[in-house]
């Protein structure tokens, strides 16, 4: 017994002799794709993943002189046009359609991806994860993606330069797939003829079903500079007025940030780490920090992945964890901050973020952030520094380059345009109420919304709201005007909601030039409701002097759905009814609280209790 027992153990542990040939043969079969893979690799010049530095060569030899002779050329060229004060930098048309150096009239055409409806459902689930792809020539611009969707809002707009109409433009949606290639749900393709500007228009896209809403719009423009140039063309990397002539003058060789993107050869890296990015499941690449932007690149089962990050649209950088137990780093944007080349992740109170993990050192790249961040904040206030020295003299921002000295002043104005962000979704808008005021724009600002102001104060003390915190107005680089955020817990009424919820309110105040109109808009989240995640309450006050002592008020306010969810319908209207009623005690508190602060009467306080209630 103890034999046959023996026995059958052994032939249990022990593998047979066909499965020993299989393995062996596998094992050979393994180590000679692996040594396929690597002669390949050795005698093909492309990069599966950037190098460690950026001065590596990723290309070859013959490659990289070549480089270096087209680099010294271009730097002679501009160091000769830095000479010459007095030639003007031009702009022309290249023969693919996308505009170069030469001629000085172009065409500027927008086009804003406002949503869709009745989109294909790809998935097993019936929906999809749909993102846009809008081409004209050449020219590429892509939206974010929006999760699990047959009715997506993405309210972004892309610009295009050029050479002259008509031109066509083609959108077409996508459906994202992490493993698989990504799935066409349907395009179109549309036809330029002239200078116009169209409405927010509905057109059916080329599949079974589908619609999409653009807000297309079209412009003669006169370009003069590179930064009017790079603006329009919807060129990645900006070029700071402090640096352009430091940067002109750069030979530096080609690193890996030019090596996955189109940026130019004078945008060199200054750090690169190896991290993954979350999504579905980890996507392990490299990360490249530059003066401008933060970049990461990932080929996971050959499919390609590229993440460009402006430093611009990064608003806060935090240590975090992923799974518990690995270092991560998550990166937090502004609002509204979107087609950086992959889908972003949403947080329970609306924030759009990018989280990388799986560092060799989280703390080293964390710091290398950190500084890049104030580098450029640092830049961005010594450019303003140095603007409004020169502005008021009539200079020109291409004096620090010296480029041209006897730019038209039409042309100055056009080069000194800056455009802002939208700060709240305008086609949601809906009127609510028009009164009057008693005081003027700037009066209300001082009394009503100023950082002395007590009226809010009073306003949420007699709601019997708490933990209300008011930051300071700054000036807003993305939006424009002024900007601050205002946070409290404020009670819920619905038997279905908690007993207060976590609100956040961001509020932009913006003048007019001669101090007479004034745009005061809100946009509040509450955080601890059902489905508060997926919306947002958008709000404007515009105010318009009538006489000395009164100005006219007209509130606008609109649901702004961010996700699609099967009670929609039912949130937009309860949530506009519920804050059409806000408004109009807020207006009438405020109208009482002027009129009491005007006579000095300590019973103001009482006039916005009452109101309140």
């Amino acid at each position: 017994m103890g034999t046959q027992y023996c026995s059958w153990l052994l032939r249990f542990l022990l593998p047979s002799l066909w499965e020993a040939e299989v393995a062996i043969s596998a094992a050979a079969l393994l180590a000679a794709t692996v040594a396929l893979l690597v002669i390949l690799d050795q005698t093909t010049p492309t990069i599966s993943s950037p190098p460690s530095s950026p001065t590596t060569e990723v290309y070859g030899r013959d490659s990289h002189s070549r480089c270096r002779r087209q680099r010294r050329s271009r730097a002679k060229r501009s160091n000769k046009a830095l000479a010459e004060p007095g030639r003007a930098s031009e702009i022309e048309i290249a023969a693919d359609g996308s505009p170069s150096r030469g001629t000085t009239t172009a065409y500027a055409i927008k086009v804003e991806l406002v949503s869709a409806k009745y989109l294909i459902g790809a998935n097993l689930n019936g929906t999809s994860e749909p993102y846009a792809v809008i081409s004209l020539g050449r020219q590429k611009r892509f939206t974010s993606m929006v999760p699990s969707s047959r009715n997506p809002v993405w309210g972004e707009g892309f610009n295009f330069l050029v050479a002259e109409l008509p031109a066509e433009v083609t959108i077409t949606i996508y459906d994202w797939d992490n493993v698989c290639k990504c799935k066409v749900i349907g395009s179109v393709t549309l036809a330029i003829l002239g200078k116009d500007e169209t409405g927010a228009t509905w057109y059916d896209l080329d599949s079974r079903s589908g619609q999409i809403c653009l807000h297309i719009s079209s412009m003669e423009v006169f370009p003069t500079s590179d930064s009017f140039f790079k603006q329009y063309t919807g060129a990645k990397s900006q070029t700071k007025m402090l640096l352009n002539k430091q940067r002109l003058s750069r030979t530096e060789d080609s690193g890996p940030l030019q090596a996955i993107t189109e940026f130019p050869h004078d945008e060199i890296v200054h750090h690169n780490y190896f991290c993954a990015l979350e999504r579905s499941f980890l996507h392990c690449g490299r990360m490249c920090i530059s003066s401008w932007h933060l970049c990461f690149h990932s080929n996971v089962f050959s499919k390609q992945l590229n993440v460009i990050i402006p430093l611009q649209d990064i608003y806060e950088i935090k240590r975090s964890q992923h799974s518990l137990i690995n270092p991560a780093i998550t990166i937090f944007l502004h609002t509204g901050a979107g087609g950086h080349g992959a889908p972003t992740l949403s947080s329970q109170n609306g924030s759009i973020r990018y989280k990388f993990t799986s560092f060799w050192n989280r703390n080293r790249t964390f710091r290398s952030l950190e500084t890049a961040l104030q580098s450029y904040r640092a830049t961005l206030d010594a450019e303003k520094q140095v603007r409004s020295h020169l502005l008021p003299n009539g200079e020109s921002m291409n004096v620090i380059s010296s480029r041209t000295d006897n730019i038209k002043t039409e042309d100055r104005s056009i080069e000194l345009a800056i455009t802002y962000q939208p700060f709240i979704n305008e086609h949601v808008l809906v009127d609510v109420t028009s009164n009057t005021f008693p005081g003027t724009p700037e009066k209300f600002f001082t009394v009503i919304l100023g950082d002395n102001a007590m009226f809010f104060q009073q306003y949420r003390d007699a709601r019997k709201d708490t933990d209300l915190k008011l930051s300071k107005w700054h000036v807003s680089d993305v939006y424009g005007g002024n900007f601050r955020e205002v946070t409290f817990r404020s009670l819920c009424n619905s038997p279905l909601c908690p007993p207060d919820t976590a609100v956040t309110e961001l509020q932009r105040a913006s003048f007019s030039k001669d101090k007479r109109n004034l745009i005061y808009e809100t946009k509040q989240q509450a955080h601890d409701v059902p489905f508060g995640s997926y919306f947002e309450i958008h709000c404007r006050w515009s105010l318009r002097t009538t006489s000395s002592s009164t100005c006219q008020v007209d509130i606008k306010i609109g649901v702004n759905m961010k996700k699609w969810c099967i009670l929609q319908s039912k949130i937009k209207s309860g949530a506009t009814d519920e804050y059409r009623r806000e408004v109009c005690k807020i207006l009438e508190a405020a109208s009482d609280y002027a009129l009491k602060a005007e006579s000095n009467d300590p019973a103001s306080d009482d006039t916005v209790a009452t109101s309140s209630a």
